[in-house]
């Protein structure tokens, strides 16, 4: 529809409607999506890239890295993808020899029929990924319908072809009845949106019966437990674990 932006949720709003009263972008498919987070929010990026994609229970999910520099490496656990709805045999695990590896093979993995995701994490500068290289990405996204997904750690953002670009941080959730911890929460702030407005900030919430974050505005249902979030686990024993809070 010409002057409006279709947006998540299957809303539309004019392009001078406050995007902050807006419903969020999705991470869709057949495009790429940078999301930008500290190493301390590490694991909330994870999850939100994991998680509020557009959904598929089918095809293969690629997750793509490099050998850790700066922290503990992070290892996907198989209850903590049970939790955020993903079966654990969708998703294959590549750790490249170097980012400019990672990148072919991310390159590689998006021109993939039947691909539902590529998420390839890399930190700092990441000199390979150039406006060039992100263009090759979205030409394979479109093609194969895919969704590419670039978590970017401590990094400054650059000019690509990302649809959207994201910078996520853990946020306190909200409390319950007699100050019971509520489910995990996350900051989104909206970077960049390829042919919209960009400068939104949603504060999300962890929807179980949904698998997914949801803006917390919206009215939340309390049910059972509070329920560790990721349980991606950090080390390489596996016995200290990183939780979404």
């Amino acid at each position: 529809m010409a002057g409006n932006i279709s947006l998540w949720g299957g809303r539309s709003v004019g392009r001078d409607t406050p995007l902050a009263q807006a419903s969020m972008p999705a991470l869709a498919k057949g495009q790429l999506h940078e999301i930008h987070a500290q190493g301390a929010d590490w694991a909330a990026a994870l999850a939100f890239a994991l998680t509020m994609g557009e959904k598929t229970r089918h095809g293969a999910i690629f997750a793509l890295r490099t050998p850790r520099r700066h922290r503990l490496p992070m290892v996907f656990s198989g209850d903590g993808l049970a939790l955020l709805g993903i079966r654990p045999d969708r998703l294959t695990i590549i750790e490249a020899g170097n980012e400019k590896d990672m990148l072919r093979a991310g390159l590689e993995a998006a021109r993939c029929a039947g691909v539902a995701a590529v998420l390839m994490e890399s930190e700092g500068r990441f000199a390979d990924y150039d406006l060039t290289a992100s263009r090759r990405l979205v030409l394979a996204a479109e093609a194969s319908r895919a969704c590419v997904l670039l978590l970017r750690g401590d990094a400054e953002p650059r000019s690509s072809g990302a649809q959207t670009r994201w910078s996520i941080r853990s946020a306190p959730s909200e409390a319950w009845e007699a100050e019971a911890p509520g489910w995990p929460a996350i900051d989104a702030e909206l970077l960049r949106y390829r042919g919209g407005p960009a400068g939104g900030r949603w504060r999300l919430m962890w929807d179980e019966d949904d698998g997914r974050f949801r803006d917390s505005a919206r009215p939340q249902t309390l049910s059972g437990a509070v329920v560790p979030l990721s349980r991606l686990r950090t080390g390489a024993d596996g016995d200290a674990r990183r939780h979404v809070a």
